[in-house]
């Protein structure tokens, strides 16, 4: 059940030049932290319950555990706070990259569950466009009773919203606004042909423009007491591994929190699947004015919960409170409301649904195949090399050859770990919900110097929310980088089989359709996949692939070996008699399980000059984080090369006992 009366809400095109300053007769939503005691005397209590980034965490277990839990502390928060001052909101991705019990129903029970625990309205997030613009209005938003909204999203070349902008609500007798704002990178993450018609332009610029707009005085425009920015977008830090100071470090959260109005009285944040509160001095503002900045982490795990004091005298929030509430077990009062009952209902028949299919097994594993431990897709991964091998062996297999050099798996598409489990059996809904979004296999044809930047980018513009996209490989790819180096020059080396990769040579990669694309914006930032040539289509899917792969191959093993190494310090030239010394750093896979290394030897032209010990430890700085390091340094003495001629070879540096390589090329006198 729904709480707090819908009101009209206006949803025609703003002009895009508009100014963002205070109009007259409005106040800022300037107030005080109350830190958990009662709110001040007088005001009316409005209250938000919040989530973000569920991505259809209905059910992980077969038994519903995880959204029966969320259902239960959502339907109790209300009751707490009393459900006539309580809207239940989204900051975006409620759907998209699901476990297998919602996906085999395209989501669809997810959001009939979201409807049954009374939600009233969420921003999009880039998820909601997976399988397009289209879609989303003509199958998602039919489906769900509560309302989407985007204040950054227009019809391509127009001033038209693509899709509603806000949402105006009768809470205790205030007007409480919700406008929503979606990631400005949602073409970059969605596949282009997806989203082609549409502009996606700063969310911060739109929820300004749309607070202006219901701060105006012009009731015919829509007008509101309250403004909440839902925004999916947020800040790389979790509470528990970064400050406030940290996070306003990062362009990104900075201009979320220091640009959006101060007539936004809390702002919601997702997109970074981290959790944090955080109170932040409105701009413009006397010192200690602040409101809340709240992200609630991912899959359900927590609720998000404002209180917010409306002084009717002085039409402004005075007082606040902002906090988590983790979800917990379904206790009486729960199993006893028609609501949870409706909720819980959803879940079992969704379940009971999937299960014939969920349950088939398809393959074995002999040990956690898995994501990079903290899944922040920095680092390189066993799964993600896995899928990037498994997409070679699928397209080149007999009777389809299309002769793929390369497979390249971008991380943000591996959704979860393949877990051994009691005896390490891999059910058909294990293997779907590691590749959720069904994306084509394609292959195309790039240039080893293209090959390079695609390398390079996986550093990421300084206005994403993650600094460093860490792309999986196959088998036979490697290569070397210094990330002390600027911006498009870190790759030092790449090579192919132990043979440098040609720059002018034409390299056949494969991937999903997400990547392999000459559509729309750069995916994921990584624009060069978009300039390849002989693009076509393999005929396959890649989550049907993965499973017929599964089931031809098994058991199938972790791989341990790391692709990129860093290489800091690397010599330009080795001369006789004189001491040489550089570092390797990021010999290991991040991976949970994943074996580390305990030496490196050296070699050169098949001659070994040394072995050195590797010592363990994570590297943060520049990224990307690495773990497992060595300092190399050695003298080289007797006769290397046939003759007195000096030329390049290449030192040679195995990683024990996981045989991580890497290759240095140096100039050697004779």
């Amino acid at each position: 059940m729904k709480h707090g009366t819908k009101l009209a809400a206006v949803t025609t095109g703003l002009i895009l030049a508009g100014s963002t300053s205070m109009m007259a007769g409005t106040t800022a939503s300037a107030a005080t932290n109350m830190k958990g005691g009662p709110l001040p005397a007088g005001t009316t209590a409005i209250n938000i319950l919040n989530l973000n980034d569920f991505h259809g965490r209905i059910d992980t277990d077969g038994k519903g555990t995880l959204g029966k839990n969320f259902a239960c502390t959502i339907l109790t928060q209300r009751e707490q706070l009393g459900a006539a001052n309580t809207l239940t909101l989204g900051a975006g991705d409620l759907i998209g990259a699901s476990p297998f019990t919602s996906s085999i129903q395209n989501d669809e029970p997810t959001l009939d569950f979201l409807d049954a625990i009374g939600m009233n309205a969420s921003s999009v997030g880039n998820h909601e466009f997976d399988q397009g613009y289209d879609d989303l209005t003509q199958r998602v938003e039919p489906r769900a009773d509560f309302e989407y909204l985007g204040a950054n999203v227009f019809l391509k070349g127009t001033q038209t919203p693509a899709v509603k902008q806000y949402q105006t609500y009768d809470v205790a007798g205030v007007r409480v606004a919700v406008v929503g704002g979606v990631t400005q990178e949602t073409p970059n993450l969605v596949e282009g042909s997806g989203v082609a018609g549409l502009d996606f332009i700063d969310p911060v610029l739109g929820v300004n423009r749309v607070a202006d707009q219901l701060t105006d005085g012009n009731a015919a425009n829509g007008e509101a007491d309250v403004i909440i920015a839902e925004y999916h977008e947020g800040g790389p830090y979790s509470s528990t591994t970064g400050t406030l100071e940290d996070q306003l470090k990062v362009p990104v959260f900075a201009h979320l929190v220091n640009d959006t109005s101060p007539k936004v009285a809390a702002i919601m944040q997702g997109h970074t699947h981290q959790a944090y509160v955080y109170d932040v001095q409105v701009p413009g503002e006397a010192a200690g004015s602040t409101r809340p900045v709240l992200q609630t982490g991912q899959y359900a795990a927590s609720v998000g919960k404002v209180q917010l004091g409306y002084d009717a005298a002085t039409k402004k929030v005075v007082g606040y409170n902002a906090s988590l509430v983790p979800a917990t077990a379904p206790n009486a009062g729960c199993l006893a409301n028609p609501s949870f009952q409706a909720a819980s209902r959803i879940i079992d028949d969704a379940i009971a649904y999937a299960a014939p299919i969920a349950n088939q097994p398809v393959g074995k594993v002999t040990a956690d195949i898995t994501r990079d431990g903290s899944s922040d897709r920095k680092r390189e991964s066993a799964l993600s090399n896995l899928i990037a091998q498994q997409y070679v062996e699928s397209v080149n297999a007999p009777g389809r050859d299309f002769g793929a050099d390369i497979g390249v798996m971008n991380p943000g598409g591996v959704r979860a770990d393949l877990l051994y489990g009691t005896d390490g059996t891999v059910t058909f809904a294990q293997a779907a919900t590691v590749l959720s979004f069904g994306n084509a296999l394609k292959v195309a044809d790039y240039t080893g110097a293209q090959f390079k930047q695609i390398l390079e980018e996986q550093w990421q513009p300084a206005t994403a929310a993650r600094g460093f996209l860490a792309l999986g490989l196959s088998e036979g790819v490697t290569y070397t980088y210094d990330p002390t180096r600027t911006q498009g020059n870190r790759i030092t080396g790449v090579f192919l089989d132990g043979v440098p990769i040609d720059p002018a040579k034409t390299y056949t990669i494969t991937s999903s359709s997400f990547l392999i694309t000459n559509v729309g914006a750069a995916p994921d930032n990584f624009g060069t996949f978009l300039k390849g040539t002989n693009y076509r289509d393999a005929g396959l899917v890649d989550q049907n692939a993965f499973v017929d792969w599964l089931k031809a191959n098994s058991p199938v093993s972790p791989p341990q070996v790391q692709h990129g190494v860093g290489v800091l310090g690397a010599p330009q030239a080795v001369d006789y008699g004189k001491t040489t010394t550089f570092r390797v750093e990021g010999l290991d896979l991040a991976s949970t399980g994943a074996v580390r290394n305990t030496s490196v030897t050296v070699s050169v032209d098949g001659r070994t000059i040394g072995t050195y010990p590797v010592v363990q430890g994570r590297i943060t700085e520049p990224l990307p984080t690495r773990d497992g390091a060595a300092t190399v340094s050695f003298k080289l003495t007797g006769k290397i090369l046939p003759d007195d001629s000096p030329r390049t070879v290449y030192l040679k540096v195995v990683a024990a006992p996981t045989g991580t390589t890497a290759y240095i090329p140096v100039r050697v006198k004779g």
